[in-house]
């Protein structure tokens, strides 16, 4: 399947995947984070953090990577220890302390940065495309088939809608919403229509609902297309969006029914 991802990320999934395979992992329940960052020279370590979502202190080949001992919720404490191992496989910095927030970690844009990788880098090591890619295939194309797939690898909503959308077949977008505008998107290989990074979201969308104080529907529904994207030949999107109030976006998944 082509991929237009920069040379950088692809290089920092293609590092994820070389060590799914170093370590011979076959099912969801073989990836042991702690387990690979000790073989790899990383220890983790829980403790007070504040004001952020992880850090790595590096001193040559060997590496500490500390997550906040009150994060609760366990997929992002993954997805956080999984970002840190990839600013140390990838090399960012040879001895540094680096410290990572929640922004970083819902940094998506597909333009190449050190926290970017990270993330791609993450994505693969807890999603990895030889697992993941065939449970894609879905009839459907909504938060219910991602959500499943989330608890089975557990991860979080957030890197699961992403490597979801990369391999459905169906034509199909991401779109993360904060300060209603539309900060990045991600899009399958079939989806065409344009939309534009950083425009405000439109009052015809659920995700409008959320930052104006509403309540969104739970299940997928359609809307006018001319809501989401500016390309004419679209009447109609289904969309289903879920929002986070603590951290204030709004996750879009849209699709084109065939």
């Amino acid at each position: 399947m082509k991929v237009d991802l920069p040379v950088p990320i692809l290089r920092a999934e293609q590092k994820a995947a070389e060590i799914i395979e170093r370590f011979g992992i076959t099912v969801p329940e073989h990836i042991l984070l702690e387990d690979i960052a000790y073989a790899l020279g990383a220890k983790i370590v829980e403790g007070p953090l504040k004001g952020a979502a992880a850090s790595l202190v590096r001193m040559g080949a060997r590496a500490t990577i500390r997550i906040p001992a009150n994060e609760k919720y366990q997929a992002r404490k993954r997805f956080s220890v999984a970002h840190e191992i990839g600013h140390f496989v990838l090399d960012h910095g040879h001895s540094l302390c680096r410290v990572c927030t929640e922004d970083n970690m819902l940094d998506w844009n597909q333009h190449p940065s050190q926290e970017t990788e990270a993330n791609f880098f993450a994505g693969e090591l807890l999603l990895p495309k030889k697992l993941f890619k065939d449970r894609c295939d879905v009839r459907e194309v909504n938060f219910s088939p991602v959500r499943k797939l989330a608890e089975e690898f557990n991860t979080s909503l957030t890197a699961t809608a992403i490597r979801f959308v990369r391999f459905c077949p169906e034509m199909c977008v991401l779109v993360f919403s904060k300060d209603s505008k539309i900060q990045w998107f991600y899009k399958s290989e079939e989806w065409w229509p344009f939309i534009r990074k950083g425009q405000p979201i439109d009052n015809g969308t659920f995700a409008y609902d959320f930052f104006h104080g509403r309540e969104m529907p739970d299940e997928p529904q359609e809307v006018d297309a001319s809501a989401w994207v500016t390309s004419r030949g679209v009447e109609s999107i289904v969309e289903h969006s879920v929002g986070s109030r603590n951290l204030g976006y709004v996750l879009s998944l849209l699709w084109i029914r065939p």
